[in-house]
């Protein structure tokens, strides 16, 4: 009695999903780290498997461009408290973004080369910002960061030289990495090793121990290619149900005599000289075959599919329906995309700062920026903002915020950055130029809204009956 009790209490006091099972998959009991488990081998099939959605499926490369739209987008604001300082810096930031000033190959601005970084981040799982002695940058794509063929001696008690071309010291910190050169026949040549110190690396983690990223989207690659591959099996079948098909159906009454040799024993009909006249004998029927094709149910399936795809991204349904939902419901699924941005967003926003700080300290070297008395170089401060969402609803929004801020619980910064990702300061400053422009203009009654606003005449009423 007391061994089947205590029987029957073991089968309480346990983690199922710790205990092996015939009726679901087994995990197993070996853990490793996402370096080990994608090796370099399957890094590079499921980035090419990434990339091959990316250029081939619409839906896919719809969704990587909508989480950019959402992602990567910053203006970037000084903050210095003296607006000269202000200005000055942010006419640098402006001109070192352009192509031929930032770019190494002279091609993408400061704004492209974020967006195509978090792009490959997305879809290779990293990317490697280089800061050359110029000033310039280049980016390497995460697949050209790979184990050398050679390796380097290692010393005493040191770890393993690389992990998928990333030098670590024992802490995990990345020393160097080696850059690796494409060939034309799908080979790579070492091209050299560059130190951590000129290195920026954007890259999407999920563990403490993780070296190199992880595409977020490598969980849907299955769902958006079986949605691809099934679409593309029913785009063939719908083409095939569009044929006409024509059945003529007679009475069993109805026979031919073998011995007739003018007996006819069926139809001639074109249907390619236009419509059709058909002049049928008594009793038979003629009937177009068709197949209700897309189903229902195939379109449900494929909706599913594709919903559980674009949440790697987190992106809602109704983005990509957008008869789905009501206004409301939009609105809440776009208030919780938001949140879900902000750390992506986050990483985005270091790799920046960390770029900013690198060309200011250039900048203050070679004399470009002359601080005002009782500066230093840490009192330059500054912001990168991420694009801002205007007003769905303007009239009731507007009136929402303005008692936010009379209320002293918001700020006109913070409503700013949020609905248009500028400075408030810079909008009075405009709004200010603006105003004394009408008024040397226009005289000093130009702002008064008798003056830019006509006043509505009263219609009179017809009494003429019709």
């Amino acid at each position: 009695m007391a061994n089947i009790l205590t029987d029957r209490l073991g089968q309480f006091a346990r983690y199922i999903a710790g205990e092996p099972s015939n009726t679901r998959r087994d995990p197993g009991t070996r853990i490793q780290s996402s370096d080990q488990i994608l090796s370099p081998v399957k890094r590079k099939r499921a980035t090419e498997g990434a990339r091959e959605l990316w250029r081939n499926y619409s839906v896919a490369a719809w969704a990587v461009r909508k989480h950019l739209d959402y992602v990567s987008t910053f203006t970037f604001q000084a903050d210095t408290g003296n607006p000269a300082l202000n200005e000055h810096l942010e006419s640098l930031m402006s001109w070192w973004g352009r192509p031929l000033n930032c770019d190494v190959a002279g091609r993408h601005s400061l704004k492209r080369i974020i967006r195509l970084a978090e792009a490959r981040r997305v879809i290779d799982g990293d990317v490697f910002l280089v800061k050359m002695a110029n000033g310039m940058l280049q980016a390497v794509e995460g697949d050209r960061v790979r184990d050398p063929d050679r390796m380097p001696p290692k010393k005493l008690n040191e770890p393993a030289a690389y992990t998928h071309g990333i030098r670590t010291n024992k802490a995990g910190k990345m020393l160097a990495a080696s850059i690796h050169r494409r060939n034309a026949d799908g080979t790579y040549t070492l091209e050299r090793e560059i130190g951590a110190g000129r290195l920026l690396h954007l890259a999407y983690f999920d563990s403490f121990d993780q070296v190199r990223g992880v595409s977020p989207i490598i969980s849907a690659i299955s769902g958006f290619q079986d949605a691809l591959e099934v679409s593309d099996y029913a785009l063939a079948k719908a083409k095939i149900t569009q044929l006409f098909a024509l059945a003529i159906t007679r009475d069993q009454s109805d026979s031919f005599d073998d011995d007739d040799d003018e007996a006819e024993s069926g139809y001639e009909i074109d249907f390619g000289k236009g419509p059709v006249k058909m002049d049928l004998d008594p009793g038979d029927k003629a009937d177009f075959l068709e197949s209700k094709h897309p189903s229902t149910e195939f379109q449900a399936f494929l909706h599913m599919t594709l919903q559980a795809a674009l949440k790697s991204l987190d992106i809602p349904w109704s983005f990509y329906d957008e008869a789905y939902t009501n206004f409301f419901g939009s609105r809440s699924a776009l208030v919780q995309y938001q949140k879900s941005c902000e750390s992506k967003r986050d990483d985005l926003k270091e790799t920046l700062n960390r770029l900013t700080g690198w060309r200011i300290s250039k900048w203050l070297a070679n004399g470009v920026i002359n601080l005002p008395n009782g500066f230093d170089a840490h009192s330059i401060k500054w912001d990168w903002i991420p694009a801002g969402l205007p007003w769905w609803d303007p009239s009731k929004e507007i009136k929402g915020d303005v008692l936010a801020i009379e209320n002293n619980l918001r700020t006109r910064s913070e409503i700013r950055k949020e609905r248009y990702g500028d400075n408030w300061r810079d909008v009075v400053r405009r709004k200010a130029e603006e105003d004394q422009f009408l008024i040397d203009t226009l005289g000093p009654d130009a702002l008064s809204t008798s003056s830019m606003v006509n006043e509505p005449t009263e219609v009179e009423e017809d009494d003429t009956d019709d």
